[in-house]
């Protein structure tokens, strides 16, 4: 997890690209960079809703509603950008 302009964002490196979705999870607030990673996904680690790293969707039901937001990254040398 890491901040960016006051923002929780959390930064996934999946192969060879990062991906960036916002640190809270739209259904309880609990950080997703601290929760379950297999794979594409990542599972709130109190109630276990799980997201596609990619794109933020909600995977377990068709709600969109409680799609997590997702950030544009990319890589400049050694460093990882993030924009919000």
């Amino acid at each position: 997890m890491f901040v960016v302009n006051g923002a929780m964002v959390g930064v996934f490196h999946i192969g060879e690209e990062f991906f960036a979705i916002d640190n809270r999870c739209p259904h309880a607030g609990a950080s997703l960079a601290g929760g379950i990673i297999e794979q594409e996904t990542v599972r709130c680690r109190i109630h276990h809703w799980k997201f596609c790293i990619r794109d933020g969707t909600y995977l377990d039901e068709d709600k969109p509603r409680f799609n997590a937001r997702t950030f544009p990254v990319r890589v400049v040398g050694d460093d990882v950008q993030v924009r919000l």
